[in-house]
């Protein structure tokens, strides 16, 4: 498309934040102005492609079936154009270590890192395996992605993700199966990883058969899996092998890429957070405070899941 018949920057300014937030409150206040601007925005926004990208309810939004297509291709349009300016920006620092669960590295963060190393080519960008909180000896320049359920004590900590779970299968096993609605748990072969009970007594499935109203007894699992397997889990979902409870930071990129579907609701979500952990003194360097931010901003597509389109339950 020439770029003279691009919509205008700022109305997709304004749909990428309210789609990210899921607000146009929120939005509004992310870009200073008012929730009206917001609305007056994304509905030219919304005339001039002559399609619906929100469903609008009295007193929330969500986005339809284009909005989710638009959103996380706006938002990395957005990331590229904020790292292609900070790519000219002289570089303060040499190196930062990013270290995080296997898990997250693997299925999260390696996917899109190549976003902040190639505008920042002046940085050596290392990533290291977190295996325990309790251990870490936190570098001065030093990143962690840690899961809590409250911002980590005696160091600086940034909020980038409340956790979902989400009921996930490979497209091929959903028509196997015909899965529809939240019913159809009890007759298809789960997967269970056991990562939430390092944090609760309570299975996934547990809690997610309660929030679903199915009050008989959780089946008896395909496959279970101990809490630092969680990845092998994830990929027998892939492999057409059960129904997964998966974590949003690490289904994200196989949803994405159509490897796994959501079959129904509902999303769950935890009062676990992942957090950005640092030093106090380091989240004032320019180049700490940078991955931070574009972790930031590139986690808020996570919230995207909320919206994914459920059969009802």
């Amino acid at each position: 498309m020439p770029l003279s018949r691009m919509p205008s920057l700022s109305s997709l300014r304004a749909f990428e934040a309210a789609a990210r937030r899921l607000s146009f409150k929120d939005a509004a206040d992310e870009l200073s102005v008012t929730p009206g601007a917001i609305s007056q925005q994304v509905r030219s926004l919304e005339d001039d492609l002559g399609i619906s990208l929100f469903h609008r309810a009295t007193r929330s939004v969500s986005l339809t079936e284009a909005g989710l297509k638009l959103q996380p291709e706006v938002t990395d349009g957005f990331l590229k154009i904020r790292d292609a300016v900070d790519l000219v920006r002289p570089g303060q620092a040499t190196s930062i270590t990013v270290r995080a669960a296997g898990m997250v590295i693997r299925n999260w963060l390696l996917p899109r890192l190549h976003l902040f190393t190639e505008a920042n080519r002046h940085l050596q960008t290392h990533v290291n395996t977190l295996h325990s909180w309790e251990d870490l000896q936190l570098g001065e320049d030093e990143v962690v992605f840690r899961l809590a359920k409250e911002p980590p004590a005696g160091v600086y900590s940034r909020k980038i993700h409340q956790l979902l779970l989400i009921p996930l299968a490979s497209p091929d096993f959903i028509e196997k199966y015909n899965l529809k609605s939240s019913e159809d748990a009890l007759r298809a072969p789960l997967l269970q990883d056991a990562i939430i009970q390092l944090f609760d007594k309570s299975t996934g499935w547990d809690k997610w058969f309660k929030l679903a109203g199915l009050t008989k007894p959780v089946p008896e699992y395909a496959l279970k899996f101990d809490p630092y397997a969680a990845d092998f889990a994830l990929d027998m979902a892939i492999n057409g092998k059960g129904v997964l409870l998966g974590w949003s930071i690490q289904c994200y990129h196989a949803l994405s890429q159509g490897r796994l579907g959501c079959p129904f609701g509902p999303v769950m979500e935890l009062d676990l957070s992942y957090y950005l952990v640092c030093h106090h003194s380091a989240a004032k360097k320019p180049h700490i405070k940078s991955f931070m931010d574009w972790a930031e901003q590139a986690a808020a597509i996570l919230s995207t899941l909320k919206s994914l389109h459920l059969a009802a339950t």
